[in-house]
Formats: structure tokens, sequence, C-alpha cells
């Protein structure tokens, strides 16, 4: 492990390795899970047109399942059986909750649509969970910093948006003044209305607090607690779309209540039993003797120093005038403060990488 390599005294020249240092990887090779995330969210708010916003927000769940599929086929993961049958459960929730979604249509027309809103919403959990595999690959075997694949992930993002695919859009045929997107016309509106550019002012700080209390959560709390809040999330979705059914605006926005609303509770509760099962382990462990992180070990590790006598590194610092002291720097980035190696990763699929986590995914770099 880097620390205990800081923690040894130096026995001369020829402590220090000759080797040259491996390449990094090319930041370019990011691109890949941004198209992943890119897809994902087209496929989720195009299904959203077709469907409710309580049943996008549990099939989300299936990010899980394919998730753990992807890892086993190309990460070459192995479940347990707590795993599996948490995955198994989670496909039933998904199942209930999908039929739920469609046989409470009149119509075959209502019907179709919503079967297409259902299955193009499954897909993009299938591109989520390609992303989070993706992301696993750059943050383990490539070592790249958590920090440059979430920097270059949005950045990069902004690029493809801009460059083709809101061009691309304008294109293609549409309800939207003749086109798929109008973003002329989206422009035309932010500059002509306040209310636009508030609700989006207002959406981007709802999504910073969420952050924020992400990683509150993921420093502070345990696992229980972050199913926990996933789930009321879920479920504070729900009520809210009926509470403007019924209350906001009745009979106009919303969800109502219909007779196979329990059916898609049923299935709700085998999505919150799946997740359950599937980080039993985990729960199980965390509650009996919390396990301390990595950077408290560091800590523990580095306080036990004899601070009177130069280290390898402080050596190195005074050598290079500082060089080496920003490489080092960056090298505890890597190992101790990325928030991928906590136990969310970023706010979009925090839970899901979380369940990486709790299945033994990253237990390596723990252990380094």
């Amino acid at each position: 492990a880097e620390s205990e390599a800081l923690l040894k005294p130096a026995d001369g020249p020829s402590s220090v390795s000759s080797s040259p240092e491996p390449k990094p990887a090319s930041v370019w090779i990011i691109n890949i899970p941004t198209l992943f995330d890119l897809f994902a969210t087209g496929c989720g708010t195009t299904g959203l047109l077709f469907t409710t916003v309580s049943v996008y927000q549990m099939l989300r769940a299936g990010q899980l399942v394919f998730t753990a599929l992807l890892s086993i086929m190309f990460l070459r993961r192995r479940l347990d059986i707590f795993n599996v049958a948490g995955i198994l459960i989670a496909v039933c929730g998904i199942a209930l909750v999908g039929y739920a979604n469609v046989v409470s249509q009149t119509n075959a027309v209502d019907k179709a649509n919503q079967m297409f809103g259902v299955l193009i919403i499954l897909l993009g959990q299938v591109m989520q969970a390609s992303q989070i595999v993706c992301e696993e690959f750059l943050l383990q075997t490539v070592q790249m910093s958590g920090v440059r694949v979430v920097a270059f992930e949005g950045l990069f993002g902004v690029f493809h948006c801009v460059l083709w695919v809101l061009p691309l859009m304008y294109v293609l045929p549409g309800r939207d003044h003749g086109h798929l997107e109008d973003s002329l016309d989206s422009l035309y509106m932010l500059s002509s209305t306040w209310r636009v550019g508030f609700v989006m002012i207002l959406d981007m700080a709802m999504m910073l607090g969420y952050n924020i209390c992400g990683m509150g959560v993921t420093a502070n709390l345990t696992g229980v607690h972050r199913v926990i809040i996933e789930t009321l999330r879920t479920l504070f979705v729900w009520l809210i779309d009926m509470l403007c059914w019924y209350v906001i605006t009745p009979g106009y926005f919303g969800e109502p209540w219909t007779q196979y609303s329990p059916m898609q509770a049923v299935g709700f509760c085998f999505l919150v039993l799946g997740t359950l099962t599937y980080n039993y382990k985990q729960l199980v462990a965390e509650q009996a003797a919390p396990v301390p992180s990595v950077l408290d070990a560091y800590v523990e590790q580095t306080s036990a120093v004899d601070t009177s006598k130069p280290t390898p590194s402080a050596i190195k610092y005074a050598d290079e005038d500082g060089r080496e002291e920003v490489e080092s720097e960056e090298e505890r980035e890597e190992q101790y403060g990325s928030y991928y190696s906590q136990p969310f990763g970023s706010a979009a699929h925090a839970s899901f990488l979380g369940s990486l986590k709790e299945a033994g995914h990253f237990s390596h770099i723990e252990n380094r």
C-alpha cells in the first residue's frame, strides 16, 4: 500500500525505484461511459413521456440487476447466494410494476404506449449499468482518479450535446414545430419568460442539494440508512404524484390510484426486499461492527510515525522543490480522497456503485 511505503525509512539511493512510471491512460476513453450516460438519460426521459414518474422511479431498480449481470460477464465478478436471491426478487418486483402499469390502461393504443415506455426505461437502465461497469473498469483496472472521471464525463457530455445530439434532434422530424427537439424555441422560451429560467435554476439547486446530502449520508451513516433513504425517495415520488392528482391539480396532473395500484405497491415491496437481500451481508456487518474507512486507517498509521525524523517523502520534497509533493497528493487522492471509493458513487447512480462495493467489488482498493 502507498501509505505503508511512505512510512518505511529510506535505505539510500537503492530505495528509489528506477523503473519508469506507467503511462497514464488517455482521458478520451472516458467518452465511453459518457455516451452510455447520455443514451441512458435519453431513454429515461423518453420513457417518461409514455408512463408515470412513479413507475420510472421504481424501474430504476433494474440498474442493480443489469449492473450485476454485466459485472459477471465483463469484469468476471462472482455473486454470493444473497446477491443472486436479491436479483431474482428484484426481477419479480420489476415484472409486477411493469405489468400493473400496462394492464391499467383501457385501450390497445394506451397499452402499447405504456409497454413502450416500460421497455425504453429498462433499456436506459441497461445503458446506465454499462456506464457503471465502464467506470469501475476505469477506476480499478486503469487506475484513473475518480475526480478526473467525473470532471471529464461532464465536459465530454456538454460537447456531445452541443456538437451533434441537439443538432441531430433539430434535423429529425417530430412534434416540436416539425422537429424532434426545437433547441432554438427552447432558447427563445428561456429568454422570454422568467418561469422557464426559474425552473431550470431550481432544478440545478435541488440537484446540488441532493448531491451534498448524499455525500453527508455516505460520510456519517450506514448501509441501512442508504437503503431506507433510497426507498423513501421512490415512495415520496409516488405519494407526491398522487397528491398532485387529487389535491393540487385535481384530475389534471399526477397519477391516480387505480385498481392495479395495489399490484404496483406489491412490486415496490419486492424491489425493496430485493435490495435488502442483495446487501444483506454488508448491512449485517455494518450493524455488528462498523468497518473503519481507508482514510481512518491511514490517519492511524501516520499518527504513529516519529515525525522528528524525515521520511523518504519529505526528502523528495526538499530535493525536487515541491514537484514530488504534488504527485504524491494526487496519488493519495487516487486512493483515499476520491468519493468513488465511498459507499456511494456519483449521485446519479449512487446506490448502484454502493451495491458493487457492498458485494466486495472494491475490496482490493481498500486492502491495498
